[in-house]
């Protein structure tokens, strides 16, 4: 989890044990003014505004283990998958505070070098500097502190490592956290895999019976007639209504309420990966978020239906280290990840379903709005 090296857990203790919602709530503002002699003045209202952290995301992996498999098998079965399980949600999580980039108000796109905005950048060695300049002025400009970070993928690390002629010693001296690479520019480096991706695919037109995309390895199939196939998306009237019909499924997390009328549910396996994907429905084109996954593979059937790269990007995050971004984790008396074990032998099977559990929330709230840079870069870079 590299986030935890920058998120703040200042309201933890605030609901280890019990609580839903963390409240921050922030003041107006009130405005200096001239003042007149013998004038009276105009009184200024002081008012706050609510700003709840709710703890409303629950992650779990339930596992089934075969007595069997505890006999026959020489390594520790139950504890070698639940340490698994227990890495994998902490990924789940990581990944979930990293997609907190999109809460930024400041973002740095192709506008601010010369392009067009909403586009992302196409990354090269020499704008490297140019990318970290930015970001302190964009930092600068709201007047955050200099204790700042900067979250970034791989290919951006490729490029700085070129940048400084693989001189490590320009990065500093590095330190054992998670995902720590060094320290540039007045920033702390931090290097994952563990970023959103973001693709936009933009049809000419209404598609045709049979058409078809694929995003990260799932198919969503657009028919006239629905049927029980599993991504089957219906063609309404307009691109617009079909549209609607995808992005509802991605968002209910591939289990839709209307099933075999709008669209068709996917496979449970589909499912769990599309739980961390994101749909923006923008009428005459859909952009996919996916958590996690900072490079996106997708495609399309019908050539004029694109998938445009300059909005095909990876998304990357700068900010103000522990205050811009909030977490609460709630704790257990077996800590962060709880995990109940229960027998199976009541449902005709001589085993043992493990199962844990990992409950949080997140927040960036009003003030770590304009501590923190949105950063997109493309991924074709």
């Amino acid at each position: 989890m590299v986030s935890r090296s920058f998120v703040s857990f200042e309201e933890q203790s605030l609901v280890d044990n019990d609580g839903r919602i963390v409240d921050r709530p922030y003041r107006s503002n009130v405005v200096a003014e001239d003042y007149v002699k013998g004038t009276a003045a105009t009184a200024q209202d002081l008012t706050y505004v609510t700003d709840p952290l709710t703890i409303d995301q629950f992650h779990d992996v339930l596992m089934y283990v075969d007595d069997i498999d505890k006999l026959q098998n020489k390594y520790k079965t139950v504890r070698l998958w639940s340490e698994e399980a227990g890495k994998r949600l902490g990924l789940r999580a990581d990944a979930n505070l990293l997609y907190e980039a999109f809460s930024a108000t400041p973002d740095i796109d192709d506008s601010d070098f010369g392009g067009t905005a909403d586009d992302g950048t196409s990354l090269t060695v020499s704008k490297v500097p140019q990318i970290f300049a930015q970001i302190n002025e964009e930092l600068d400009d709201n007047d955050v502190d200099e204790e700042r970070f900067f979250c970034f993928t791989p290919l951006f690390f490729n490029k700085l490592w070129q940048y400084i002629g693989g001189k490590e010693s320009m990065l500093g001296d590095k330190v054992a956290v998670a995902g720590h690479v060094g320290r540039y520019a007045g920033l702390e480096l931090y290097k994952s895999n563990n970023l959103t991706g973001t693709a936009r695919w933009t049809p000419a037109d209404n598609p045709t019976d049979g058409a078809s995309i694929v995003i990260e390895g799932i198919t969503f199939h657009f028919v006239d007639t629905i049927s029980t196939v599993a991504g089957n998306i219906h063609i309404d009237g307009t691109t617009a209504e079909t549209i609607d019909n995808l992005v509802a499924l991605i968002n209910a997390g591939g289990v839709t309420s209307d099933e075999g009328v709008s669209n068709v549910s996917l496979s449970v396996a589909n499912r769990r990966a599309v739980q961390s994907w994101i749909a923006v429905d923008g009428a005459t084109y859909i952009e996919v978020r996916v958590k996690g996954t900072p490079s996106l593979t997708v495609t399309t059937s019908e050539a004029l239906d694109t998938w445009d790269a300059k909005y095909t990007n990876q998304v990357m995050i700068a900010g103000r280290k522990k205050t811009a971004i909030d977490a609460v984790f709630q704790i257990s008396r077996m800590g962060i990840v709880d995990t109940a074990m229960a027998s199976t032998v009541s449902a005709g099977k001589r085993g043992t379903n493990v199962m844990p559990l990992i409950t949080y929330g997140k927040k960036v709230f009003n003030q770590g709005k304009n501590e923190l840079v949105k950063l997109l870069v493309r991924a074709d870079s």
